[in-house]
């Protein structure tokens, strides 16, 4: 596999703001971007330290991944991701050794693939690939679109549900 670095980590949590204000204080960064998927049923928030996204993930129904997540592991550390260069490639590798995607997200600026914890010894791991406009990219240098116009793009996602994956696509 040829991953290009550790790109960010998701953190599910009950408190998004309780959460942001402990990891500023403790780690000394601050939150710059931030919105809310309502398809996902999510609201995010993202710091980079040294490189890597620390992304706060909170449900905002009871019926959403997250909050099922929250409740059924407790809050915590919820899934990996790594950048890749080239993710067909990559997931056709992992699927190759028997590792099955369970999430798919297809965006213009953004392409994430999720694949199920049982298969990789309890950690979700999430393969991404991103253009350069992508907020996570923004983020990481500190600079771009204010999440009002985050948001309105975020705005234009539908989920699907295929087979038992999820995947969201414009």
């Amino acid at each position: 596999m040829k991953v290009e670095h550790l790109d960010h980590i998701h953190i599910a949590i009950k408190d998004i703001d309780k959460a942001a204000e402990l990891f500023e204080r403790l780690l000394g960064i601050k939150f710059c971007k931030e919105g809310v998927i309502e398809k996902l049923g999510l609201k995010w928030r993202i710091a980079i330290i040294g490189g890597v996204g620390i992304e706060l993930l909170q449900g905002i129904s009871k019926d959403d991944e997250i909050t099922k997540f929250v409740e059924k592991r407790g809050e915590g550390v919820q899934a990996i991701s790594f950048k890749v260069t080239n993710l067909k490639e990559e997931v056709d590798e992992m699927k190759a050794m028997g590792i099955w995607p369970v999430v798919n997200v297809d965006l213009p600026l953004l392409r994430e693939v999720e694949f199920h914890p049982k298969d990789t010894h309890g950690v979700q791991i999430e393969l991404a690939e991103y253009k350069p406009g992508h907020p996570v990219a923004f983020a990481a240098h500190n600079q771009g679109p204010s999440s009002t116009v985050e948001t309105k793009f975020e705005a234009k996602f539908r989920v699907k549900n295929i087979l038992g994956t999820t995947k969201i696509a414009v």
